[in-house]
């Protein structure tokens, strides 16, 4: 055990200080914070890292990090969402995501910033360039710079994602992200994810992949190579998959599945928290939709059975809120706040039930702080985690558009009262943690192995250069069609054959 510590600390400081280039554009908490700690640890490995990013850390200690904040992006994407959470408009929020999304990147590329970059300004020169893996037409940097580019990705791969890495992502076993199913378990839920997966393939391929080209054109003028060629040119990609929660699904050298990047050891609570949780006599349930869904964009008839419900429960309610149209008559047993230490206060001993909208960030801090959930998706791929999290038994899921207070009340006692729920997620804790490498240290790894090697080439899979109809195997299923036509044909003319001089001797033996 010594030595292969030995051999791995060596690994690590093998690598000579590069110089790093560092691009996430998504103006989302929940997405920064999962790449945080990856341009952190680099500069603290002695790289001299340069980032671009909505969410800088400003830590003055890391002496090797320049951050070039890009948050005034988040207002550009807040004011472009038209986000609602209804039934109705659950489609529609992908929609306006992506086209938040696009205002977004157009904000930050018109933006001196990124403007300097573009134009090399400094005559700056990198080793690598990391670039959060959504955003196709960030992926011109690389161009820009010549040199390798990695991925870090902070949400489940979707069918699209795994065609550019050469993935197989089978429909029945591995349901597209945005699908509310995470397996295909009766005919219809096969057919649907069939469907769903091609018919996600081109209007990514029209109305998706367009836009990155668009703005290639506009922002890089120098840059030949469309968003499809680029997205294939990645060396590997770091992303958000855990195979103790995921359907193990299969992969090659250019996906890197890692889990829990943002999950940190727990801390002390604030002060003031500490006391009020200190004292309180009861248990506590923690009811938060995460950093993009606002409370007060809850319709009002499913609010007002969460808090019907959750007050006559005897159990103290920290309920995370934006603070907008909050109920005039406030539970007793409710004590809201705008924000929480999310990770610290799942630690806590007196946290029993964490009530969530299933994002992947706060699906990982409940299973690595052991606490069972209670899932109301939202949009996106928070369906499809949800469902995985029921299937494990770590979780039950609730329609937040559509429910009745018996309903909730029905699947809180069992969440509550019933210990499987517990049992479960501690034995899926203990499996995600028993990995070689802490997850901070794997993407670390592969990012050092790509500047070692210059590049990771030899990850590449074959099946990236077939072109479409020799990976499906097309011309070999029309040739075996043809000969079995063929072969059908000529049976059936040589039965035909006998069949008439047959017909002919026994009405030649009849007269």
């Amino acid at each position: 055990m010594f030595y292969i510590s030995l051999c791995l600390c060596l690994l690590f400081v093998s690598t000579y200080g590069a110089n790093i280039l560092c691009i996430f554009m998504t103006p989302s908490v929940s997405h920064q914070i999962v790449f945080q700690p990856v341009w952190k640890e680099l500069s603290l490995r002695g790289h001299q890292v340069s980032v671009y990013t909505p969410s800088p850390i400003n830590d003055k200690s890391l002496t090797n990090l320049t951050e070039h904040d890009l948050s005034f992006s988040y207002e550009v994407f807040r004011n472009a969402s038209n986000f609602e959470i209804s039934d109705s408009a659950s489609d529609e929020n992908v929609m306006n995501v992506i086209l938040a999304l696009n205002e977004a990147a157009e904000s930050q590329l018109n933006h001196s910033f990124l403007q300097d970059v573009i134009k090399n300004v400094n005559n700056d020169t990198y080793d690598l360039l990391i670039v959060e893996f959504m955003w196709q037409s960030f992926y011109a940097f690389k161009e820009v710079y010549k040199v390798p580019m990695v991925g870090l990705l902070s949400i489940p791969i979707s069918t699209t994602m795994a065609d550019a890495l050469g993935i197989d992502k089978h429909p029945v076993v591995h349901p597209d992200v945005f699908l509310k199913f995470s397996f295909a378990r009766n005919f219809k839920e096969r057919l649907e994810s069939w469907i769903f997966s091609w018919a996600y393939r081109l209007f990514f391929r029209y109305k998706i992949a367009p836009v990155f080209d668009k703005q290639i054109k506009k922002y890089f003028s120098d840059v030949t190579k469309s968003s499809n060629q680029l997205v294939k040119e990645v060396e590997l990609v770091i992303g958000s998959s855990n195979f103790a929660l995921d359907n193990v699904k299969a992969r090659n050298g250019k996906y890197i599945p890692v889990s829990s990047l943002h999950v940190q050891p727990i801390q002390p609570l604030p002060k003031d928290l500490a006391e009020y949780l200190d004292n309180l006599k009861t248990d506590v349930i923690y009811f938060s939709l995460g950093t993009n869904v606002k409370s007060s964009k809850i319709p009002k008839e499913s609010m007002d059975i969460i808090i019907k419900v959750l007050a006559a429960l005897p159990y103290s309610i920290l309920w995370k809120s934006d603070l907008i149209n909050l109920p005039k008559n406030i539970p007793k047993n409710f004590h809201i706040r705008k924000w929480y230490p999310q990770q610290d206060l799942l630690g806590h001993a007196k946290i029993k039930l964490f009530i969530t909208q299933g994002g992947c960030q706060s699906i990982d801090e409940a299973v690595d702080r052991r606490v069972p959930m209670l899932i109301m998706p939202v949009y996106g791929d928070q369906p499809n985690n949800a469902d995985k999290c029921v299937s494990r038994g770590i979780a039950e899921r609730i329609n937040i558009y559509d429910f009745t207070s018996d309903e909730l009340r029905t699947k809180l006692d069992t969440l509550l009262n019933n210990s499987s729920y517990k049992a479960n997620i501690i034995k899926l804790a203990e499996i995600m943690r028993d990995q070689p490498l802490s997850a901070l240290d794997t993407a670390v790894f592969w990012i050092e192995y790509v500047i070692r090697h210059k590049g990771a080439s030899h990850l590449q899979p074959a099946t990236l250069t077939l072109p479409f109809y020799q990976y499906y195997l097309l011309d070999v299923y029309l040739f075996v069609g043809f000969i079995f036509y063929i072969f059908v044909y000529i049976s059936k003319k040589i039965v035909s054959s006998f069949s008439k001089r047959f017909k002919a001797k026994k009405k030649q033996k009849s007269n």
